[in-house]
Parts: structure tokens; sequence; C-alpha cells
């Protein structure tokens, strides 16, 4: 079966909707993948990126940049190739940002504890301060 992968710069038009005609195909897209049954996936890294957009580009505040990939990623059209969903549900708007604790889950798969000389991130569960 044939699946798809989207890259941040088709993730940023469907969310922001600009330039309309881009973000109008890419709905389009996801539609006609959705209703045959087509995995679209999206990873973290593309997550990571359109976070940092929403936030530097767009200057859409933390909660609602992690509010908007948090439903996206939930939608029944994409799935997620990582551990982004996963992430954003449990994200509390303090402390570590978004990309430390990406790091954190993907290496947690691999690892019993992770090695850090950040303060804050070392305060995570198995965390580790050297």
């Amino acid at each position: 079966m044939r699946s798809y992968g989207l890259d941040t710069s088709v993730v940023l038009r469907l969310l922001v909707g600009a330039p309309a005609g881009q973000a109008q195909r890419a709905l389009e897209f996801l539609k006609k993948c959705s209703a045959q049954g087509i995995k679209v996936f999206v990873s973290d890294l593309v997550v990571l990126e359109t976070y940092h957009a929403f936030s530097y580009h767009y200057q859409v505040p933390v909660e609602e940049a992690v509010g908007c990939l948090t439903d996206f990623l939930s939608s029944e059209m994409v799935t997620g190739s990582g551990h982004a969903l996963a992430v954003l549900k449990e994200y509390p708007w303090s402390g570590p940002g978004l990309a430390d604790r990406l790091i954190r889950r993907d290496l947690l798969e691999h690892a019993s504890i992770v090695l850090t000389f950040d303060k804050k991130f070392s305060h995570l569960s198995n965390m580790k301060k050297l």
C-alpha cells in the first residue's frame, strides 16, 4: 500500500492557510488520502520545525502552537511517525522545551538514563545531570 510523508512546508500551509492555493491543494490531498485509506505520516522533526516556525516566524503563543499541533496530529488524516503527539499532550508550558522533551522520549527507547548538562532538563524522570 502506498503512503506519504509530509514536509514542514506542507504542514505549515495546512495549519496557517497561506498561501491559499497551496493550502487548499494540501487539504484536498489529505482528504483524498483519507477517503482512500492511504496513510499520511508526519515526523517528529517536521513537528518541531513547524513549532519553531509558529513561534519565530508567525509569533504564535506556545499554548496555541502546542494546541494546534496536538489537534493536527490527533486528526484522522495524519499519523505521527514518532513521539510528538505524546510529548505535545503532556507538555506542561514550563521547564524543558519541546525539542528537549522529544530528544528525551526518543533516547529513552534505547537507554534507561539520558545525560545532560542542562539543569532544568535533568529534573525530568530518567534524566541525569552529568
